[in-house]
């Protein structure tokens, strides 16, 4: 983790949503292998603002920064799938600058959606659904880093 990104609590997903979020994992994995495929056969010619460059770029940067944390929080969700559960109260630990950090995210899966949406790709933009699960899950942890109490997960398992 980088040295300025310290941990400075922890957000609580109520109710979080497990079938749904395995979803969203297959989704985003399909298409961030799509993007790097598509990055390795061109010569940056959209630059880095690209989307895919984007995505790649986050991706990188939260498995190099918060990789250890990533992967307890994912392991810990497949542990309860495994277990048969729907939701669990998913903790996710919050760093130092998260709303900052959690808005350039949300800028770069719009910038995403956006560009699949071209349907030059296989990858398709994310369904509403999927949307609805990563809108809320952002919100809640910016809200709960500004100190508000934890919402349960307001749709379907």
């Amino acid at each position: 983790m980088e040295p300025s990104r310290q941990v400075v609590g922890t957000a609580v997903l109520r109710d979080f949503p497990l079938r749904l979020w395995a979803e969203a994992q297959e989704h985003s994995d399909g298409v961030l292998r799509e993007f790097a495929l598509l990055l390795l056969g061109q010569e940056q010619r959209d630059g880095a603002a690209s989307a895919p460059a984007q995505l790649v770029a986050l991706a990188e940067m939260f498995t190099t920064n918060f990789g250890q944390l990533l992967d307890a929080i994912q392991q810990e969700r497949l542990d309860a799938l495994a277990r048969g559960e729907d939701r669990i109260d998913s903790q996710v630990p919050m760093i130092d600058g998260t709303p900052e950090l959690l808005g350039q995210v949300e800028q770069v899966l719009t910038a995403v959606d956006e560009y699949c949406q071209q349907g030059a790709l296989l990858a398709l933009a994310r369904p509403p659904e999927v949307k609805a699960l990563t809108d809320w899950t952002l919100a809640e942890v910016v809200a709960q880093y500004g100190g508000a109490e934890p919402t349960p997960w307001p749709g379907p398992f």
